[in-house]
């Protein structure tokens, strides 16, 4: 029989599963979706990182020493809406291009050819797999074309990869007898998400040759992801949109369309110099618990956190005391940080099985036993969270008394 030797004395075994690293959420990465108009390298269906003007200016443009060729008129509207996005302050995290392909349209009443259209189809589909939280689809006003942006939005947060879609209401709507917001709110009301996951915005700014002269919602969307995810959207800075005076909302029509969810583009006369803001917070969506958008935004990011931080516990945590009061001590390291960044107020953890796993095995009743005896057979582990989030402040009412 061999008997190990005493030397070396000391033998440590080193165990590095602690130290594997989590996944991490980026909270301000937009993609663009939309049509080259022909100029640029960029392939339809193939993402591209965007990191400045230049880089837009090379794969979305076609150039002449430097510049945009033609007078700056060679380049199509996923540059300009690149652009708009890219010059937010601050601005998103990354952006990414996605070109579209092309398909028929539909044929006009009196049988004329029908004139291609973007692929968007083709191209959210190559955008679903992009670590972003905005899409947007470049220059485009059409709700039948939107539509297609809602449903991928819903569908990709739903499969795990949660984010918002931008849109922009037709500056040139046409409204008849009703007011600009009742009639928005009519022409794009299949582009309202159940799930709170789109963002409707509306600027009358000026029309060429059929197009907004300006990509508004590109600019939302580098606006909204510059900033961190419990901040408010409202009255935060939009650049590189120009609204003429005779196009700017008046009072009641802000009032209206913040009243329908649709956010408008303001330049308040309480703010000095000029400069335009977002006059609303609110999602476009039939789903009043979740109105607002840095709501949204925050849930999507504690769920995000909640299940990065947890997926080591997953085969590795026992259904006993020690073990729950492990996987406590874990959603607190998780949730903790956000009540010191002020990202939440407070939050509460409730895990079932753990009083029943702390009381001594002779006193607990039939009941319990059985919940134990269901947890550790089917090994699943019910966890109670409750976290109370401090949103901004969207109003004022003041009553104001005057005495002599």
């Amino acid at each position: 029989m061999t008997v190990t030797a005493e030397f070396p004395f000391i033998k440590v075994t080193i165990d590095t599963r602690g130290l594997q690293s989590l996944a991490r959420r980026a909270v301000g990465n937009i993609a663009v979706v939309g049509s080259t108009g022909g100029f640029g390298d960029a392939e339809p269906g193939v993402p591209l990182q965007i990191g400045d003007e230049a880089d837009a200016r090379k794969h979305l443009a076609n150039l002449d020493k430097g510049a945009i060729a033609d007078h700056g008129k060679s380049a199509g509207p996923l540059y300009h809406a690149v652009r708009a996005a890219l010059l937010q302050d601050p601005a998103p995290s990354r952006v990414y291009a996605v070109a579209t392909g092309t398909r028929d349209g539909t044929p006009g009443p009196d049988g004329e050819p029908a004139a291609p259209v973007p692929d968007y189809g083709a191209a959210l589909a190559a955008a679903a797999a992009l670590p972003v939280q905005f899409v947007c689809l470049a220059g485009e006003v059409d709700p039948a074309q939107l539509e297609e942006l809602k449903n991928h939005v819903d569908d990709v947060s739903k499969a795990g990869s949660a984010r918002m879609g931008v849109a922009m209401v037709d500056p040139d709507l046409a409204v008849g007898d009703a007011t600009f917001a009742a009639a928005a709110n009519t022409a794009y009301t299949q582009v309202k998400s159940d799930s709170s996951r789109m963002i409707l915005v509306a600027a009358r700014v000026k029309v060429d040759n059929g197009r907004p002269a300006f990509d508004v919602a590109a600019a939302v969307t580098g606006a909204i992801a510059g900033f961190p995810p419990h901040a408010s959207v409202l009255m935060k800075p939009v650049r590189e949109v120009r609204i003429p005076l005779e196009g700017q909302f008046t009072g009641s029509e802000i009032k209206e369309l913040a009243e329908a969810f649709i956010i408008p583009v303001i330049d308040p006369e309480l703010i000095p110099g000029e400069g335009l803001f977002l006059g609303s917070g609110r999602c476009y969506t039939t789903d009043t618990q979740r109105l607002y958008v840095d709501v949204v935004r925050v849930l999507d990011h504690i769920e995000f956190l909640l299940k990065a931080g947890l997926i080591g516990a997953i085969g590795d945590t026992r259904i006993d005391r020690l073990g729950m009061q492990g996987l406590r001590s874990r959603i607190d390291g998780i949730l903790s940080p956000l009540v010191g960044s002020g990202i939440i107020t407070e939050y509460t953890i409730d895990i079932p099985l753990l009083p029943i796993l702390e009381a001594a095995e002779a006193n607990r009743s039939p009941g319990q036993v059985t919940t134990l005896t269901a947890a550790r057979t089917e090994r699943v582990v019910e966890v109670l969270l409750t976290v109370t989030y401090a949103g901004s402040v969207h109003f004022l009412d003041i009553n104001l008394a005057l005495k002599s």
